[in-house]
């Protein structure tokens, strides 16, 4: 009978490798052979770190990828309800609206995005030419602003914020970062801002030539704001980020960004995703120094429900997941 049993089990043991090959090729059959990754307009702090995730892909899972260039968040979570991106890059606050079909959304959900790792903190940054003593939000009233491209997280809550902070702005410019600088330095605008990671380049790039402010909403302007919009929170951008800042930090509003997929993504494919973008967060970081905010405790901090293969390594790693950002 021994005897019997251990042929029995070596037999198993050759069955289990004959299959366990074909197996995993038959699952990885459902693995996207190249993937599209949901940026913003070229030169943002979005197509950079789109690069660097790409080429982790690439490095990593031998996947090719191409970085997508589009209107920015608002834009993403869209393309991703139909299907139209394989990753889409997001921040907290549309991703949040257009799940719960608030705000931009307009009474309609787009539930097929799912997050699976956080990205990082996004600072509201406005800079203006130190010559023209615009120092503060309050000094906008009247005033010319560059907010980025229609879409983008800072076309959608600059506007809100000056609304919040009594602010009336004499004109509100839609266009790429580089565009809205190349204005500003020409004269043509008063004052050009943002939602993103530090350092924001346009200003390290625009003081290599010209002197700088640098402010965000302070005080009663971003309690005000928070109070309206509480996925928003109080940051600071740490003295010395820029020239602008030697010695002091800058108060301002922040808020998360996130990676989203369909939630038809392959629960196998997603999970070695997330797997290899922490074991090789180094990529990232060579890629846009924000990339150090991606760590797996800051899942939990995600507007929308995750993916069922990120929640399995999170899992796995003993991160207490909120109930509300796993379905059923």
């Amino acid at each position: 009978m021994k005897r019997k049993t251990v042929i029995v089990l070596v037999a198993l043991g050759i069955f289990a490798l004959a299959v366990s090959p074909a197996s995993a090729a038959e699952s990885k059959s459902k693995w996207p052979a190249s993937v599209t990754v949901g940026a913003a307009p070229v030169g943002g702090t979005y197509f950079v770190w789109a690069g660097g995730f790409t080429r982790l892909l690439n490095d990593t899972m031998k996947i090719p990828g191409n970085v997508e260039s589009t209107g920015g968040p608002v834009h993403n979570v869209q393309l991703i309800e139909g299907n139209k991106l394989d990753f889409g890059m997001v921040t907290n606050g549309p991703a949040w609206e257009g799940w719960n079909g608030q705000g931009w959304a307009k009474g309609k959900k787009y539930q097929n995005q799912r997050a699976i790792f956080p990205m990082y903190s996004s600072y509201f940054q406005m800079y203006a030419l130190k010559k023209s003593g615009i120092k503060t939000i309050q000094d906008l009233n009247g005033k010319s602003v560059g907010v980025g491209p229609i879409g983008g997280t800072p076309a959608t809550y600059w506007p809100l914020i000056f609304e919040a902070a009594g602010v009336k702005a004499g004109r509100i410019v839609n266009a790429s970062s580089a565009d809205l600088d190349s204005q500003l330095k020409d004269g043509m605008l008063d004052s050009n801002g943002n939602a993103l990671g530090l350092p924001w380049v346009t200003i390290t790039e625009a003081e290599t030539t010209h002197e700088l402010n640098v402010f965000g909403p302070t005080g009663a302007d971003a309690d005000k704001f928070i109070a309206k919009y509480p996925y928003f929170s109080k940051g600071v951008v740490p003295k010395g980020t820029y020239k602008a800042n030697p010695d002091k930090d800058i108060e301002t509003l922040s808020v998360w960004n996130f990676m989203v997929v369909p939630k038809d993504s392959p629960d196998d494919f997603v999970y070695e995703v997330v797997k290899k973008t922490f074991e090789n967060v180094a990529i990232l970081i060579a890629a846009h120094n924000s990339a150090t905010e991606v760590k797996a405790e800051n899942i939990i901090y995600s507007p929308v429900p995750l993916h069922p293969g990120a929640v399995k390594y999170y899992q796995e790693k003993g991160i207490k997941i909120p109930e509300t950002l796993i379905l059923k």
